[in-house]
């Protein structure tokens, strides 16, 4: 088999550097994409960006061909730390992994060099997984960047053999920014999908709009390429690596998500929904817990990870949780009902997930949200117009049926 770009000399394959002194932490965002208060006021959440490098030695010491050869040789890796792709298609595991014993025991899925470096040969991207972990120069890097843009960010390396394309046109559920390390890659970058998606896929032709740049990123370039952006890449006349760096912003469904459950986890220890009798307990163990919630609940940062608005919208999520027995809220069905009347006067629902038996005098407002229309709490009960919550109310909102509408 032909010598390729990642089996370095015995003389080269020097252990990963431990690269240069870290600048502070704008100083590392600087480095990347210039000024930063231009950056993040044009271009951070929104638009692509690319900056051309001061010298083609800008990234020297992060990490290097023979470097990307000693982990693959000398560090024992195993799944999912490496990835194959070749013309867009994931190469199944099983054809570059093996057993390997250690110690007393073996596992199954260790990398097998040989295997890799034979894809390689016939065209397929090795794609290095949380390289993070596994370089300190690039740790470093990670660790200052995070620090500056306010989330949690990771790498990836990806080394394509030339004139290949490793992945098909995509978009990922994070802002990344790409830093070209060894040899060039002509880029194709559109504009960014509005809505932004949140979840990252492959994307068909006609999905990926309207062109933004097309270019051909040399050693030391750095671009920027904002989530739910497709993009594809592929190598120019020799092999390509490019490392990038994965800032994961917060989502409001991860904040919300967040909270809620470290309010559940102060908490004292959960209970079995059927379990609880009388059933408005249910009502009060929503309004507490919710209200733990809130207490917990410290606005998101301003600046690049997190901004006031995204605070006060998952505040608003929360307040809306409270809410959920409020007097004079509605509520409405999130789904289909259907009705039937039992021999003994009583109301059989079936709410899809679950079915639910209710008294003679509940079938009007049972009636109302089967025909989609908002009811109020003291629907439930026209004894007590008054009712905060009452047991079918409570149970209804806490197994998902209903839903809050104002």
């Amino acid at each position: 088999m032909s010598t390729t770009p990642i089996e370095a000399t015995e003389a080269a394959r020097a252990s990963v550097p431990a690269g240069p002194p870290a600048p502070d932490a704008d100083g590392e965002l600087a480095r990347l994409v210039g000024d930063p208060r231009t950056f993040l006021r044009e271009h951070w959440t929104s638009t692509p960006l690319l900056r051309r490098a001061a010298s083609d030695d800008a990234f020297a010491g992060l990490l290097t061909l023979a470097g990307v050869s000693d982990l693959l040789t000398t560090r024992a890796l195993r799944l999912p730390h490496v990835r194959l792709v070749r013309d867009g298609q994931q190469v199944a595991e099983g054809q570059y992994t093996g057993v390997r014993p250690i110690g007393h025991g073996t596992v199954t899925d260790a990398i097998v060099p040989e295997k890799v470096l034979s894809h390689f040969s016939l065209g397929a991207t090795l794609v290095l997984d949380a390289v993070e972990l596994l370089v300190p120069s690039v740790r470093a890097l990670c660790e200052r960047l995070s620090a500056s843009l306010g989330c949690p960010v990771d790498a990836v390396a990806f080394l394509t053999p030339p004139d290949r394309k490793g992945l098909s046109p995509h978009i990922d559920d994070e802002d990344v920014f790409v830093l070209q390390l060894s040899g060039t890659k002509q880029w194709t970058v559109h504009e960014q999908l509005r809505p932004v998606p949140l979840t990252p896929g492959v994307l068909s032709p006609s999905a990926l709009g309207p062109v933004a740049l097309t270019p051909l990123l040399s050693p030391g370039d750095v671009m920027y390429v904002p989530r739910g952006t497709p993009h594809h890449a592929v190598s120019t006349g020799g092999h390509s690596l490019h490392l990038s760096l994965a800032a994961r912003r917060p989502t409001l469904g991860a904040l919300t998500a967040d909270t809620v459950l470290a309010a559940l986890r102060e908490a004292a220890p959960d209970s079995d929904l059927d379990s609880l009798a009388p059933a408005g307990e249910i009502g009060a163990l929503v309004r507490e817990r919710a209200t733990r919630a809130l207490r917990l609940l410290t606005p998101a940062p301003a600046g690049p990870g997190g901004t006031d608005e995204e605070g006060a919208a998952l505040a608003d999520v929360l307040n809306g949780l409270d809410a959920l027995a409020a007097p004079g809220a509605r509520y409405a069905a999130t789904g289909a009902i259907s009705l039937h009347d039992g021999e003994d006067g009583t109301v059989a629902a079936d709410f899809g997930r679950f079915r639910a038996q209710f008294p003679a005098a509940a079938r009007p407002v049972l009636r109302h949200l089967a025909d989609g229309e908002a009811v109020h709490a003291g629907d439930f009960d026209p004894d007590d117009p008054h009712a905060v919550a009452g047991g079918a109310l409570s149970q209804l909102l806490v197994r998902g049926a209903l839903r809050l509408t104002g």
